[in-house]
């Protein structure tokens, strides 16, 4: 490290200042500004220079404000073709086709795939989603509507790991090391993989939380807008009135008593298939072992 440290044997400082910032974790990053007043220190450093980088600086609010206001104008200006292309790349690594135009991609939904084969949850549920993919893809061709794909953005260390784990992909992909892969995790704010992005036929963000839409509702969530999820959500809520309100499962030795989203439940990570999940399920108030009604 370039800059200055708090002495090793300092425990006192470091004890005061974990205090004094109420400091949860790490790495974390307080900003304090010249002629600083109390309560004013910038919290979140480590957020802000993972999305803008030596553009946060001089960290103020006045940089800050203007940086979002930027943020949110690029987001509301979003193009297939500004987030997938550049100068020197207009096109995707296919299967049959090596080279697929991002243009023949306009107009449709599109889900951007962030993963790669040393990710153990990603390769979980890569077949999951190929599943998923084929059913969606199945169910648009008897409708003569082609007017979904799906790209995988890799964060795979090499070319062999990239290649043999997007070998098991049916889809298009980024090639690997590319610079936009970096440009949009950052952009999507991806903090972990695997994660599945969702852009609309007009290149605009319809959601970041794909992975847990079909983990929830598998290939009836397409095409992932608000009013499909919505109409989902209360279908699910009122198949919920019809499930028992505990249950016994074979992995816990407790009884799991039925919770929703706004009666004790809450997002979690089912014990049982090791997906995200949210809204209703089964949960046991004694450990907090929860699973998704679907899984017991």
């Amino acid at each position: 490290m370039p800059w200055l440290a708090v002495p090793f044997s300092d425990l006192e400082t470091k004890r005061s200042l974990n205090r004094r910032f109420d400091i949860e974790g790490i790495p974390s990053l307080i900003v304090l500004q010249p002629n600083i007043k109390e309560g004013t220190a910038i919290r979140d450093g480590v957020d802000l220079i993972y999305r803008y980088g030596i553009q946060a600086y001089p960290f103020t609010e006045e940089r800050l404000q203007e940086l979002l206001e930027k943020e949110r104008d690029k987001h509301k200006n979003q193009t297939l073709k500004d987030l997938l292309a550049n100068r020197e790349r207009d096109f995707l690594l296919g299967h049959s086709t090596l080279k697929v135009p991002v243009s023949s991609l306009t107009g449709k939904t599109v889900g951007l795939f962030f993963s790669a084969q040393w990710c153990l949850p990603g390769v979980k549920f890569t077949p999951k989603l190929v599943s998923i993919y084929g059913k969606i893809k199945q169910e648009l061709a008897v409708k003569g509507d082609e007017h979904f794909e799906i790209v995988f953005v890799s964060s795979d260390c090499d070319q062999t790991t990239f290649d043999s784990y997007f070998q098991t992909m049916p889809w298009l992909a980024l090639p690997l090391g590319d610079l936009a892969i970096k440009d949009l995790a950052k952009y999507f704010d991806i903090r972990g993989i695997p994660s599945l992005v969702i852009l609309g036929p007009d290149g605009k963000t319809v959601t970041k939380q794909g992975r847990n839409l079909v983990n929830l509702y598998q290939e009836n969530a397409y095409p992932f807008t608000e009013a499909r999820i919505g109409l989902l959500e209360r279908l699910v809520d009122e198949e919920a009135q019809n499930l028992p309100k505990s249950v016994n499962h074979t992995g816990h030795r407790h009884e799991l008593v039925l919770v929703s989203e706004g009666n004790g439940g809450g997002p979690f990570i089912c014990c049982d298939c090791d997906e995200q999940g949210s809204g209703w399920a089964y949960q046991c108030i004694e450990c907090g072992y929860e699973v998704h009604t679907k899984c017991v």
